[in-house]
């Protein structure tokens, strides 16, 4: 008989092959006692493993550099700054000189008190490092006992890797030739562990409490990585169904792939504007801007947090430049310095927060240091000569604070213009609309700006006071929720009142499944990651925009967030498959 488990949905698609389980733990861990004069040479076997570690990291990172972006390339580096950190090092030899133990226990003891330390943090993008220590620990402890982690071959089958947790390290172990999909017991849909999933293309559930222990190694299971559903042994009508959509799964793969450079229209001829989300200049070089409409968001942060210190004007106008060059003549929206919250800067300390998500984080920071914000404005309009930039600001709450920006910006464009430096006389400023409070007062605020770009990552989030990083809530963090596509719909109805462009561009934009809602709902600008771009093409190719108003009309009107999921998915599933049987000539090819 057949039983359903739900997970977190981490990695979009379809996965049907036998369970694997693995364990990510040595099956036993010598002890003996250490005596004084032989601390020494523990610290010496401790430097060898942290050597031979970082040769197995970087090697890891290389094998992957392809295929992950390079902001997700950065898993590694932060495991290879964790490994060689003093700190660190320090604390674990300590253990072994005052506990008397030898180095695998005075690890395991460590690792345990920086986890316990990381995962009681209220910073999200902290609670993450608890599994990058977990794993630096588990590859030491492994490398001082000699005991390689040799490779699954999976002998040429497919397979499902089922474990507790996927951590950074486990992506160099698999066979991911035959591997089709990833269900965990642990971890959210933001661990490092999923964002490996989405950029290798790899269906994943997370948050899955007892798969291990309901499903035997060898079962037949179903991944939908699209619901966060996992089916154990399927009944022969189930196992028919996820059969046909992983078929129609794998036409659409080849379909995507034959739409990239295609326009992004409607069945009916209605331009769409794809927009491509970045990290930084270093994302642009594998940048398909062919493909898009431009850089639809640029988060200038990432270039602060991989410094020591504040980046100097130079430094921002030499970075900003490049990112308009890499644009080849499209926009480039420019969010100032978006930190604080689930991105803290390690040489600007702010205080202490008991919920820094809700804290001094943003524009409220930037406001407050007006030195930073005068910076970068200044940076960004120098830059601006080189094309078209425009300027977002993130966290808004107030229309003061948008004067504020206003009065800030106009004073650089007159010093600029006074001292002969070019710039573009045309620059845009606009607004995040990922504060709830915004929304009803947007009508307010909109004569002061150029354009409204919303944040759904943060504003679901706050919406439904839903932490999409606790694994015991993040269940309940689903964008599809009828009071959340009534708030999107207000904004949209909002902004096109006042003829001011508006764009998506949280973590739904990419998500094809809400594509025709957003196109339904007057959305005609969308910004994503680059690898989403080529799906949601396919997707907007394939329904008519009267179509696209039906179905949002449709799931606004509904009361829950299975009904409008079942809506969506159906009617995606079923467009689809009709239009991937029609003849090469017809419009949605």
């Amino acid at each position: 008989m057949s039983r359903k488990l739900k997970g977190i949905a981490a990695a979009p698609g379809i996965a049907i092959a036998p369970l694997v389980h693995f364990h990510g733990t040595l099956d036993s861990i010598p002890t003996w006692k250490v005596a004084p004069e032989g601390v020494a040479s523990e610290g010496r076997r401790l430097d060898e493993a942290v050597a031979e570690v970082g040769r197995s990291i970087l090697a890891l990172r290389k094998e992957l550099a392809d295929a992950l972006s390079n902001h997700d390339v950065r898993i590694y580096d932060a495991q290879v700054s964790i490994l060689h950190d003093p700190t660190f090092r320090a604390d674990v030899v300590r253990e072994v000189e005052q506990q008397g133990c030898n180095l695998e226990v005075a690890l395991q003891r460590v690792v345990a008190r920086y986890e316990a330390v990381f995962q009681n943090m209220a910073d999200a993008s902290m609670r993450e490092r608890a599994a990058d220590v977990r794993d630096v620990g588990r590859q030491l402890v492994a490398a001082l006992m000699a005991k390689d982690r040799s490779k699954y071959t999976a002998n040429g089958r497919d397979y499902l890797f089922a474990a507790d947790e996927f951590l950074p390290s486990d992506a160099g172990i698999l066979d991911r030739k035959h591997l089709r999909g990833i269900v965990t017991a642990h971890g959210g849909k933001y661990s490092h562990g999923a964002i490996l999933a989405r950029s290798l293309g790899i269906p994943a559930v997370v948050g899955v409490d007892d798969v291990m222990s309901k499903a035997s190694s060898g079962t037949t299971v179903v991944l939908d990585g699209d619901s966060g559903q996992v089916v154990i042994d399927p009944a022969p009508d189930e196992l028919a169904h996820y059969q046909q959509r992983l078929l129609e799964q794998k036409s659409v793969d080849l379909r995507v792939a034959e739409v990239r450079f295609q326009p992004a229209v409607t069945l009916d001829g209605s331009e769409v504007s794809l927009y491509a989300n970045v990290e930084g200049v270093r994302d642009l070089e594998k940048l398909e801007t062919d493909a898009i409409a431009g850089i639809g968001l640029f988060r200038t942060e990432f270039a602060f947090m991989e410094r020591r210190q504040f980046p100097t004007e130079e430094e921002q106008v030499a970075m900003y430049r490049r990112a308009m060059q890499g644009s080849r003549g499209k926009p480039v929206t420019f969010r100032t310095l978006d930190v604080g919250g689930d991105k803290p800067l390690g040489y600007f300390r702010t205080p202490e927060e008991r919920n820094p998500v809700l804290g001094w984080r943003g524009l409220r920071l930037c406001l407050d240091w007006p030195d930073i914000l005068y910076t970068q404005l200044r940076a960004i309009l120098r830059a601006s000569a080189l094309g078209h930039a425009r300027i977002l600001l993130p966290m808004v709450t107030t229309r003061s604070e948008v004067v504020r920006c206003r009065q800030v910006l106009d004073q650089i464009l007159e010093d600029l213009r006074s001292s002969g430096v070019p710039f573009d006389p045309k620059i845009e400023l606009g607004i995040m609309v990922e504060i709830p409070v915004i929304v009803p007062v947007l009508p307010e605020i909109l004569p002061l700006v150029d354009f409204v770009s919303v944040g759904t990552n943060d504003l679901v989030q706050y919406l439904l006071a839903v932490d999409r990083d606790n694994q015991r809530v993040a269940k309940m963090y689903d964008p599809f929720h009828p009071g959340v596509l009534r708030v999107l719909h207000q904004i949209v109805r909002a902004a096109n009142a006042a003829k001011k462009p508006v764009s998506i561009c949280g973590e739904i934009a990419g998500d094809h499944h809400f594509t025709p809602i957003l196109l339904g709902m007057g959305y005609r600008e969308l910004s994503m990651a680059p690898v989403f771009v080529p799906r949601v093409k396919l997707t907007l190719r394939s329904f008519s925009v009267d179509e696209c108003r039906t179905l949002a009309s449709t799931a606004i009107a509904l009361e829950s967030t299975t009904a409008v999921r079942k809506l969506v998915g159906e009617e995606v599933r079923d467009r689809w498959a009709r239009f991937l049987q029609a003849a090469p000539g017809d419009a949605a090819t």
